[in-house]
């Protein structure tokens, strides 16, 4: 029963390895797809940005003609075409930040429930080493004092 017990601890601790290993690559995927989210929020703040710049280069215009109106209004239209695929990519990357979040949370709660397990098998090991080490003692004391029953 004993070896059992030390073999069962064997396997849980590589599986406890293991399980590390699964939380530390939904660790790099969480923050993987956190970078990707602030990258499109900066993005779109950025385009956001050229776009107030632009509207207002035009409306300070004091000689300008409609030509240049027309290019900057042209300009502004492509910027919002731009920052509407962004915020699309943006939806479509906080959803994955979202699945890669659980995936974290699950792995780490698995990670959890085999430390668990692994501290209740070492706990019973040592629990059978304590009895089976007191055994031996009783034993011992008990052939020390047939022992010494005999003599007298």
């Amino acid at each position: 029963m004993k070896e059992d017990l030390k073999e069962s601890l064997k396997r849980l601790d590589r599986l406890v390895d293991i399980r590390q290993t699964y939380v530390s690559i939904a660790e790099a995927a969480v923050k993987q797809a956190e970078g990707e989210v602030r990258r499109l929020h900066e993005a779109d703040s950025e385009i956001a940005g050229n776009i107030q710049r632009t509207q207002a280069g035009i409306a300070y215009l004091q000689t300008a003609t409609s030509n240049e109106i027309q290019t900057g209004e042209k300009y502004i239209q492509a910027l919002k075409e731009r920052r509407k695929l962004v915020r699309q990519s943006l939806a479509v990357a906080t959803g994955n930040l979202e699945k890669r979040r659980l995936e974290w949370t699950e792995a780490m709660k698995e990670q959890r429930i085999i430390e668990k397990l692994r501290e209740r098998r070492l706990h019973q090991w040592e629990r059978e080493d304590n009895v089976a080490n007191q055994k031996t003692q009783d034993d011992v004391s008990i052939g020390r004092y047939v022992r010494t029953r005999k003599k007298h």
